[in-house]
């Protein structure tokens, strides 16, 4: 966003090093009331960690929740995406998936637009809530993380798997967004199987404790 010029085709790669790019994307209010915020979260889910003796493994889903609150879903994806608003991002956007060039809901972008609304009234709220039940130490708050990581990997699927299966490919960064779009695919898939081995083996720490007192 700083730097990198959103050109046809992204052939030759050209790089704006004036600072005009970034100044332009610095002085937005739609980047600065998602990036701010971000960092605020950060530090002071630092100074929740430290003071509540927090796992650095529930830390880390802490902060999955906040980037994605904050800019994942609505800074990227509504903001850029389906809004349109934010600077540089939105015509990057369009590079990798020329569709965004059209009306929100005309038929070729309707699975992205479909896949934004998920995200605004599904997985936003669902990572306010995952990160609300975290930093209280809800007893809850995996059972709420596995559903709100459940929306994320099938909202991935649906988002990509139309142009994965006709192999369009606006231009080389199209290959880059899929690329990092399998996160969240990955990371739901880690967190499902680290919170199955948790249930698994507290249950059998449960059987033993019960054998013993028997």
């Amino acid at each position: 966003m700083f730097c990198l010029q959103p050109t046809p085709g992204m052939v030759p790669v050209s790089f704006d090093f004036s600072g005009k790019q970034a100044k332009l994307v610095l002085m937005s209010p739609w980047f600065l009331g998602t990036t701010i915020p971000i960092v605020l979260g950060l530090i002071w889910l630092h100074y929740v960690v430290r003071r509540e003796g927090i796992k650095a493994q529930e830390h880390r889903s802490m902060v999955w929740w906040l980037t994605n609150l904050l800019w994942f879903h609505t800074g990227c994806d509504l903001l850029s995406g389906f809004w349109q608003v934010m600077p540089l991002l939105t015509e990057f956007y369009a590079l990798m998936t020329p569709s965004h060039n059209m009306p929100r809901w005309h038929e070729s972008r309707a699975h992205l637009d479909a896949v934004y609304v998920l995200e605004l009234i599904v997985e936003v709220p669902m990572a306010a809530w995952a990160l609300k039940l975290f930093v209280q130490r809800d007893p809850a708050r995996h059972i709420v993380e596995v559903f709100a990581a459940s929306a994320q990997l099938a909202g991935t699927v649906a988002y990509y798997a139309p142009g994965l299966v006709k192999f369009e490919a606006a231009c080389w960064l199209s290959w880059v967004d899929r690329s990092c779009g399998f996160v969240w695919i990955a990371f739901p898939l880690v967190l499902l199987w680290g919170h199955l081995q948790a249930a698994r083996e507290g249950k059998m720490q449960n059987g033993k404790a019960k054998n013993k007192k028997s």
